[in-house]
């Protein structure tokens, strides 16, 4: 009976740090929370999406969509001319905020949501919180940014092939 107290009591333990390791960093600083998108100020409606999926694998893809977290749609089934697809794509890319803030789908008042996973056959849809997701429907209603195609993916920079040395 003794035996099984110490064991329980260990398990215990270990749970704990484990949930300690989890939720803070090296410094004992507890773990950042997700940041999610305000609603824009009146009378200054979003002019386009920017979804930052850096760090995350997303892939380019002609027909991107973005999802919630748990993997239903909330934009990217579109009827869009094919050769403005296959000119300009669905959405645009970017290496960083930076970039994707200069991209001419921007506007003057993006709207930022930062990308919690990314799904599909090629990793080319970004998922956001459902919270996220749900501004982004409310808040295209004001503007038709989406509509407009105002959408930008910030994902990782390609790295450089270079040549070896002789």
């Amino acid at each position: 009976m003794r035996t099984l107290v110490i064991i329980i009591l260990m398990t215990s333990l270990c749970i704990a740090a484990t949930s300690a390791a989890i939720c803070e960093d090296a410094t004992g600083t507890p773990a950042p929370t997700q940041q999610l998108a305000k609603p824009s100020d009146p009378g200054k409606p979003y002019t386009s999406l920017i979804v930052d999926a850096t760090g995350l694998g997303l892939e380019r893809s002609m027909s991107p969509k973005v999802r919630k977290d748990d993997g239903s749609e909330v934009w990217g089934t579109v009827k869009v001319d094919y050769d403005f697809i296959e000119e300009h794509g669905l959405v645009a890319y970017a290496s960083s905020l930076e970039d994707a803030m200069k991209n001419d789908r921007c506007g003057e008042n993006p709207m930022v949501v930062k990308a919690v996973g990314v799904m599909g056959k090629q990793t080319s849809d970004p998922l956001v919180a459902a919270q996220d997701a749900n501004l982004i429907i409310d808040e295209n209603k004001k503007s038709g940014f989406l509509d407009k195609l105002n959408v930008v993916f910030v994902k990782a920079a390609q790295p450089t092939m270079t040549a070896s040395a002789k």
